[in-house]
């Protein structure tokens, strides 16, 4: 069971239950020589794995193993 310290604030606590939760997912690809990244998505968590696999796959076949694939939450922005 989490606990969490006395003296973190009720709306602190709140915010960050919102941060992890998402709209969905993006698979995020990096090139470690030019630092570009790429973003993939929007995908469910079940869609994201398989295209990141998918991707991975494909760049281990290319032997680019410099590429980083991961996969990140994707949050909305609120309209203010």
């Amino acid at each position: 069971m989490f606990h969490h310290p006395d003296n973190l604030a009720d709306p602190l606590i709140e915010t960050l239950a919102e941060l992890d939760a998402c709209d969905g997912y993006i698979v995020l690809v990096r090139d470690a020589q030019t630092g570009e990244i790429d973003a993939h998505g929007p995908f469910d968590g079940l869609g994201a794995l398989l295209e990141a696999d998918r991707t991975r796959r494909q760049f281990d076949l290319d032997e680019l193993d410099d590429i980083a694939v991961t996969i990140s939450r994707l949050h909305d922005p609120v309209a203010p």
